[in-house]
């Protein structure tokens, strides 16, 4: 399937690019850049209203939590692949068990990591009273953060905090998804009888 996915898009033009397509404009930024680092083609983002009419040289990605909106919006039988998020459960493992006088503080940029790490380390055991919840976006977000213990964050917040943190970065995107995205790259500079 892959192979045949690859070689359709080929004989239209080879993509040069990988396209995500979020229209979170926070979860964007980050999903973009972990994927910037990731893999060598050029990643490319933009939300619903503003992607780009002609695909021909893009390979488009959507995250789950859109997957069915941006499949909408793309012209019919363009394909799309998904990039899938990392598992908290097994990316929290190596921290757990949470001990119960440490001062954990949690930043980033994106909302919706601040409540899914509230979620997440409560279940995982840590205190309520134990975390620090800071919002990047907002003036004066770095304040006491080199009191905590740790400061968990999204990749790219953990490039703005202060080099005294001890940083806990939590990548979103999932291993496999990486892996997928590095062999469409293969496919897509193999010669076209290798495929």
């Amino acid at each position: 399937t892959l192979r045949s996915r690859v070689r359709r898009w080929i004989e239209l033009q080879p993509p040069d690019h990988f396209l995500l397509i979020e229209p979170d404009e926070e979860l964007r930024r980050i999903v973009a850049a972990e994927l910037g680092q990731a893999v060598t083609f050029p990643i490319v983002s933009c939300g619903l209203e503003d992607w780009p009419k002609n695909m021909e040289d893009a390979i488009p990605l959507a995250l789950p939590n859109s997957l069915t909106r941006v499949r909408h919006a793309l012209p019919e039988g363009t394909e799309l692949l998904t990039v899938h998020f990392r598992s908290v459960t097994s990316s929290l493992a190596k921290w757990l068990p949470a001990p119960s006088e440490a001062l954990v503080a949690v930043a980033s940029n994106w909302p919706n990591f601040l409540k899914l790490a509230r979620t997440m380390l409560h279940a995982a055991g840590f205190a309520p009273d134990s975390l620090m919840f800071r919002d990047a976006r907002k003036a004066g977000w770095q304040r006491g953060l080199t009191e905590t213990a740790a400061v968990v964050c999204d990749s790219l917040t953990a490039a703005e905090l202060p080099a005294a943190c001890r940083t806990i970065s939590f990548p979103l995107v999932a291993d496999s998804s990486i892996e997928e995205l590095r062999r469409y790259q293969e496919l897509v500079r193999a010669p076209l009888d290798v495929m």
